[in-house]
């Protein structure tokens, strides 16, 4: 499979993986492994924008290091909201057989920090709404990429909080927002958040 021979969509969803994997993003409560998330961020709004989508990045943190992604193409009522988060836990190199910040394939499996948790969301994301390049919507589609989901929920928090003065996010993404803040606090926030965003 993913040693032989690939059509250019494949070829393109493993080259965008790579570039998001060797770049870092680690989220975490102790301020000796936090990272931003913008030069995530930043790659994916590029991407969308190439695919006419109107990116908003959205500030977390003061200066911007942080930041969340709102991407819509289409308009109206409703629509389909697709929605992943950006960072990563830490990592033990050592523990590793290959370079975490590396796309490596073994196997027949590709191997990365967060490569599956959850960056690897987005180059599929992007492969499917790609289908639909020639089509108009009747209603939107929307990316969201946020940030801190592996340590503090910032950015579903900075989203929900922000709502309001959202243009592009109908009801159904201020929702799911205010649910991914709300399970953050909760005593279990970790895993409630991660069943509920």
């Amino acid at each position: 499979m993913l040693g032989g021979p690939m059509s250019k969509s494949p070829k393109m969803i493993i080259d965008q993986l790579r570039q998001l994997v060797s770049t870092p993003s680690v989220s975490s409560t102790d301020p000796g492994w936090d990272q931003g998330n913008r030069a995530v961020i930043d790659l994916l709004a590029g991407w969308l924008e190439n695919m006419a989508f109107n990116v908003e990045i959205q500030p977390v943190t003061p200066g911007g290091s942080k930041a969340n992604l709102i991407a819509t193409r289409g308009s109206g009522p409703g629509g389909l909201v697709l929605s992943g988060h950006t960072d990563t836990v830490p990592f033990d190199e050592g523990r590793w057989q290959s370079d975490p910040l590396g796309l490596s394939e073994r196997d027949n499996r590709l191997y990365g920090l967060g490569s599956t948790d959850m960056k690897g969301f987005f180059p599929l994301a992007l492969a499917a709404a790609s289908t639909f390049n020639d089509m108009a919507f009747k209603q939107p589609l929307i990316l969201l990429a946020t940030a801190d989901e592996e340590s503090s929920m910032a950015g579903a928090r900075q989203l929900a909080a922000s709502a309001s003065t959202l243009a592009c996010c109908p009801p159904s993404v201020l929702a799911a927002a205010s649910n991914c803040a709300a399970t953050a606090s909760s005593p279990n926030s970790r895993s409630s958040a991660a069943l509920s965003c």
